[in-house]
């Protein structure tokens, strides 16, 4: 009996004894002040934990930001559109002298530098041209220096008066013969730095086509050996770094749509958006539909808009008479049941903000809560951020 109430009493005593020993300086009290610590930083968290970055590293991601700024509501008119290529960065590559496919340089789908070589033809049409004005050359060469010769002479009297001057006038002829022959061979597209190497090249007839322009080869139209006729089209070369998009919109919402207009342009395959502007506003309705058919111009930096696709377009049509806080929709992120942005309180500092969005317009988003008026947010490279966050990338401090 003695025993079962000595072990009863050791409990009692055990469990009023403290969990952390006084000794070591950590009472009840500390203990609960921690705990509140902690708290404070899980709170700090929510807010968004800093990351530091260098200036390479902001740089490398890509990391642009802008100061927010209350800004009126702009109304939109969102139609579909087509993607076609702009006909303006568009370059036709042909020929306009007969001849063979002796050499390809290119492929299709190539990207090429103007000036670059695509392709050499031999020509017959183009060598009898080239023997032309080496002919043409040498009669200019001699007619100036008979000119030369006789200037002195006609100065000593040695020579008529009326030598010289039909000396003069051979090589006035020359000349303009030179330059009839040296033009038809611009004409059939050598380049002056080709023509004036002329006496040294040993294959006559042979032209290069060159990329008039730079961008992607979208045409390939020749095989090697093919003869080729005066006009014939053998390849397309297109800059892609912007494309159009024709929508066709109702005569009733044409109003408030005016040239140099914003415009964003939502490719649905992968969701994402860019920005455009209008370019033109046909002065013809479509016959069919009775739409005016409205033209913009798209930029295309990573080349994901092809001639073709279907996208949908928001094009501006107004303001309205207050004033929100918008970001472009990429900067807002969403982080399990979160949707965040990254302010940058100071240079390579970005914190970590849970924000409250209202509806979309234009590929921008309403801010309703979690940042103010002033700050600096990320509006381009926060999926970079979140996903280095994400994946503790970056050195995260908590404070």
């Amino acid at each position: 009996m003695k025993k079962i109430i000595i072990v009863i009493s050791t409990l009692l005593l055990l469990a009023n004894t403290p969990v952390f020993a006084e000794e070591d300086g950590h009472g009840h009290e500390e203990s609960t002040g921690q705990h509140e610590e902690s708290g404070h930083g899980g709170e700090h968290e929510e807010e968004g934990a800093p990351i530091e970055l260098s200036l390479a590293q902001v740089k490398q991601a890509g990391i642009q930001t802008k100061v927010l700024t209350y800004q009126p509501m702009k109304q939109s008119i969102t139609a579909p559109g087509t993607v076609s290529f702009n006909g303006y960065n568009l370059s036709e590559v042909t020929t306009v002298v007969d001849g063979v496919v002796e050499h390809r340089f290119v492929r299709l789908g190539d990207k090429v530098k103007r000036g670059q070589r695509l392709l050499t033809l031999n020509s017959s049409a183009l060598a009898q041209a080239q023997a032309d004005y080496l002919r043409a050359d040498g009669v200019y060469r001699t007619a100036k220096l008979d000119i030369e010769r006789l200037q002195g002479l006609v100065e000593d009297k040695i020579v008529s008066q009326a030598r010289f001057q039909q000396a003069q006038s051979n090589f006035q002829a020359a000349k303009a013969n030179l330059a009839a022959s040296k033009a038809a061979l611009s004409a059939y597209g050598m380049r002056n730095k080709d023509i004036e190497v002329l006496m040294q090249v040993k294959n006559y007839g042979l032209l290069t086509l060159r990329a008039p322009s730079a961008g992607t080869v979208t045409s390939d139209n020749f095989h090697l050996g093919q003869r080729i006729t005066a006009g014939t089209q053998l390849m397309r070369i297109v800059d892609e770094s912007t494309v159009w998009v024709e929508v066709k919109l109702p005569q009733s919402q044409i109003k408030g749509v005016h040239l140099a207009g914003q415009a964003v342009v939502l490719n649905k395959a992968n969701q994402e958006s860019y920005p455009a502007k209008v370019i033109n506003i046909y002065h013809q309705l479509d016959n069919a539909t009775r739409t005016v058919g409205v033209r913009l111009e798209v930029h295309n930096p990573q080349d994901a808009l092809h001639p073709g696709m279907f996208v949908t377009a928001e094009i501006e049509s107004g303001v309205k008479g207050s004033k929100y806080l918008f970001l472009p929709a990429q900067a807002v992120q969403r982080q399990g049941s979160e949707l965040i942005v990254f302010v940058e309180e100071e240079t390579g500092h970005f914190e970590r903000r849970e924000v409250e969005i209202g509806k979309s317009n234009m590929g921008l988003v309403t801010i309703l809560s979690g940042i103010k008026e002033g700050e600096r947010v990320v509006v381009k490279g926060a999926f970079v951020l979140a996903s280095e966050l994400a994946k503790s990338g970056f050195a995260v401090h908590n404070h």
